[in-house]
């Protein structure tokens, strides 16, 4: 009678210490170790997705201005505080999903939800309270990006300022940033990168 032999074969893949750093980042956010992440991912209780490439530079005004063209194609109306909440939500959402921020420019806890005050201010002065009606062309963003943005417009869009001003400031992020500031108060402390990854991301994981 002839044995049979059974043999294991073991692959090892190696990665670079970036790689494997994000890895480990990735797991500590949803309290695993790598190999529960691993194993989760495996399952498909974890879903991974893909970041969009983007070499091409994204600027808040980019977004902004895409936010104010979609507006003008679907006779949506948005003044200088909506347009700022619509840009906090791509923001927190490009965090949670892609694990990287979609624009440079960081955003303050302000009394009605986030604001980045410079942008803030240019529009403000333009159009006080009023709906923005600055006349632009379409931006040319990259096409990953452009349907996100979409996305984010058709979640948002039907709600008024003052509606996306309580969910928002509702949210961790938020609070986070103002810490113990009466909710009247002015606040000029920053909406991290990281919380808003962490929060969102635990919301679309948990789809």
């Amino acid at each position: 009678m002839t044995e049979a032999i059974s043999t294991k074969n073991e692959y090892q893949i190696t990665v670079s210490s970036p790689v494997w750093q994000r890895v480990e980042q990735i797991a500590a956010e949803f309290n695993l170790s790598v190999s529960e992440l691993l194993e989760q991912i495996g399952e498909g209780q974890l879903k991974v997705v893909a970041v969009p490439g983007n070499s091409v530079k994204v600027s808040e005004q980019d977004i902004a201005n895409a936010f104010i063209w979609l507006a003008a194609q679907t006779n949506v109306a948005i003044n200088a505080y909506k347009l700022q909440k619509l840009m906090y939500y791509a923001q927190a959402w490009y965090l949670g999903v892609y694990g990287k921020p979609l624009f440079d420019a960081d955003f303050q806890a302000g009394i009605h939800g986030p604001v980045i005050p410079d942008l803030l201010e240019n529009y403000q002065r333009q159009f006080s309270w009023e709906p923005i009606t600055e006349k632009i062309e379409q931006p040319k963003l990259p096409q990953k990006i452009g349907e996100f943005i979409e996305e984010v417009a058709d979640a948002y869009f039907e709600y008024d300022d003052a509606t996306l001003e309580r969910m928002i400031c509702s949210e961790m992020p938020w609070q986070e940033a103002r810490g113990d500031l009466p909710r009247d108060e002015s606040c000029e402390g920053i909406i991290s990168h990281e919380s808003m990854k962490k929060y969102y991301a635990g919301r679309f994981f948990s789809k």
